[in-house]
């Protein structure tokens, strides 16, 4: 019997530390996030020269790639589901040179807004699955994050625009100056990755295209075209785990032995 008494203690650790790993998610259901990327434009300025494109990809331009910055807040409702709200500010750029519009001449650049919710749903979780060989890590502490989480989402939002026209866009019978403020419904989706540095901190990329409702984000919109605008964001980012309280609130500020912040 005496034996068999550490067997069962071990069995007994290993149940309360699988149920207690389960839940070690809920800690931190909330991430601050925050970071720099690009934009990229496609629309009825710009483009290839070639008429065959696969989803504007084929448009993508160096010398048109303009800068955006992003920040958001995600909450995880399971271990592999989440929801985020996003803002992101940056500036889209096109012109005809060496497109199949050449002749027309115009560019523009367009400072954009968009703000945004999302669901997420990942692939592969930063949050694995117990495991009795993975209970602690080279510290000895108990360790259940995986370093790579793979996530793909999609969400809706608006997106708002403020056109500069450029070259000979002014002069196109299309171009319409009533239309250099715009503003439309967006609609992400896209696909990102996420590298885990700590418990609190990763570092992530996310790649997404924006689909629109809005014609005008280049101030110019013709008859020829078939769709609306449509653009890019590739984002790089800081990820902060924030620390969640029994109440599931997110833990801004920790109190001192002397009940200051």
């Amino acid at each position: 019997m005496s034996r068999r008494i550490p067997i069962i203690l071990i069995i007994i650790f290993s149940l309360v530390s699988h149920e207690g790993m389960s839940q070690k998610w809920k800690l931190r259901r909330y991430e601050a996030l925050a970071g720099v990327g690009t934009a990229h434009y496609f629309g009825t300025i710009g483009g290839t020269a070639d008429k065959t494109n696969w989803f504007g990809l084929k448009d993508i331009s160096i010398l048109d790639t303009r800068a955006s910055l992003f920040g958001g807040v995600r909450y995880k409702i399971r271990p592999d589901m989440a929801v985020r709200t996003n803002f992101i500010f940056g500036f889209i750029h096109g012109d005809d040179a060496n497109s199949r519009n050449v002749e027309r001449n115009a560019a523009f650049t367009s400072i954009i807004m968009e703000p945004s919710a999302q669901f997420e749903y990942s692939i592969i979780s930063e949050e694995q699955k117990y495991r009795s060989t993975a209970l602690f890590n080279k510290r000895g502490m108990v360790n259940n994050y995986s370093r790579i989480n793979f996530y793909i989402f999609a969400g809706v939002g608006g997106v708002f625009a403020r056109v500069t026209p450029l070259k000979e866009l002014e002069n196109h019978p299309d171009y319409d100056p009533a239309k250099l403020k715009a503003a439309g419904l967006a609609v992400p989706a896209g696909g990102g990755l996420k590298f885990v540095l700590s418990s609190d901190l990763s570092v992530g990329f996310e790649f997404g295209g924006r689909f629109t409702t809005n014609k005008y984000l280049d101030g110019l919109y013709t008859r020829f075209a078939k769709a609306p605008d449509m653009y890019y964001f590739a984002l790089f980012n800081v990820v902060y785990r924030v620390r969640t309280s029994r109440t599931g609130a997110p833990i801004i500020f920790k109190r001192t032995a002397t009940g200051m912040f």
